[in-house]
């Protein structure tokens, strides 16, 4: 009897586990089309820092919990090298909110017309991203 109690209570450990794990998995929301027009208010002024980048194309992810991710290959268009920063980068989203990351890795430079992919974490919101962009995306 001790040893089928034991059984169960390890069971039921697993399936908590199990579960909890399965919430943090990133399911892929959309290919964001670049250039999409959206026309949220935006009283606060909120935009991403100037600067001579371009995201060319992004992948949204989400959890079940709300954790916002972001595939985005940015390319400096520069004559010269620039560092990325996370100011430099802006997440719209669906309720009209506007975000930088969390997570953009510091001091990474980019020379120029180079192209890199990045993973970046926007943090939770019960509101999915819409477009991730830079200034020079901005129309």
């Amino acid at each position: 009897m001790r040893h089928y109690f034991s059984l169960s209570l390890v069971s039921c450990l697993l399936a908590s586990f199990n579960l909890s794990a399965s919430n943090q998995v990133l399911s892929v929301d959309q290919v964001a089309l670049q250039g999409m027009q959206f026309a949220f208010d935006n009283d606060a002024k909120v935009e991403p820092k100037n600067s001579d980048f371009t995201v060319i194309n992004t992948v949204l992810m989400s959890s079940e919990q709300g954790n916002r991710v972001a595939v985005v290959t940015i390319r400096n268009d520069a004559s010269g090298s620039r560092i990325i920063e996370n100011q430099h980068l802006m997440a719209l989203f669906a309720n009209g909110g506007r975000k930088s990351p969390l997570s953009l890795p510091d001091g990474v430079k980019l020379e120029d017309g180079e192209q890199r992919s990045f993973t970046i974490s926007f943090g939770e919101s019960d509101y999915p991203i819409l477009a991730v962009y830079t200034s020079n995306n901005l129309n």
